[in-house]
């Protein structure tokens, strides 16, 4: 049996986020400082991977889950002169 344009349309969503999420766990495994923000990572993954911003987001919840790292939740703060 064929599956349905919604079966297709899931699935290849559910093959987005766990694509993009194994992309995001190397830059947040135990010890690793953050290099980058989340808005930087998702422009690098829609660009670099062909993922939605829906499925990066996604994607970006089960990596922080996953690895433990809830800091991650967190904004990280502008580089530039301290004042």
């Amino acid at each position: 049996m064929t599956p349905s344009r919604a079966e297709e349309l899931s699935r290849k969503a559910a093959d987005e986020r766990r694509h993009c999420r194994d992309w995001l766990l190397p830059f947040m495994e135990e010890g690793r400082p953050r290099v980058a923000t989340k808005a930087e990572l998702c422009v690098v993954a829609m660009r670099e991977l062909g993922v939605s911003k829906s499925s990066f987001d996604f994607a970006w919840i089960d990596a922080i889950e996953r690895t433990g790292r809830h800091d991650w939740y967190l904004p990280i703060r502008p580089k530039g002169p301290a004042n």
